[in-house]
């Protein structure tokens, strides 16, 4: 759960998903997969604490690291910089989408139970928070034969 780009506070956040989870097993109605429910109430850890910081942002640059690092892609320094600022600048709802289906690759309609969306909402705004990436890339002068 790297909605906050620091990782103890996503160490701390993910404690007190588990925490609620297990506190909250018995409430768990089963009308939705268990991984989905888990995954809202993370979205729900993670929003409360964004809240609470008044933070904008939902993903940080230890997300781009470590999908530049499994994918083998050999980014330089100043292009990781340049994608962390260009994710900064996703609306909060385009970044958890960004997360969920670029990161975690869920299905549009788990993205859209989990985000409390339908699953089309969930595919406009994965396809939105693309278009807006290439776009602000793009102006700091990165392409995506860059990456």
């Amino acid at each position: 759960m790297k909605m906050t780009g620091s990782h103890d506070i996503a160490d701390e956040l993910t404690q007190k998903t588990f925490i609620k989870v297990w506190d909250n097993l018995s409430s768990f109605r089963g009308n939705s997969e268990l991984s989905t429910w888990i995954y809202r109430i993370a979205v729900n850890v993670g929003k409360n604490h964004l809240r609470k910081e008044k933070a904008k942002r939902l993903i940080g640059l230890d997300k781009i690291k470590s999908l530049a690092e499994d994918n083998n892609i050999n980014l330089n320094h100043n292009i990781k910089g340049k994608i962390h600022e260009a994710v900064q600048k996703l609306s909060p709802k385009q970044n958890m989408v960004m997360l969920l289906r670029g990161f975690q690759d869920l299905p549009y309609k788990q993205i859209g139970a989990i985000m409390g969306i339908s699953e089309n909402s969930a595919k406009v705004n994965y396809s939105h928070a693309l278009k807006n990436l290439k776009k602000y890339l793009n102006r700091m002068g990165v392409t995506y034969e860059d990456l």
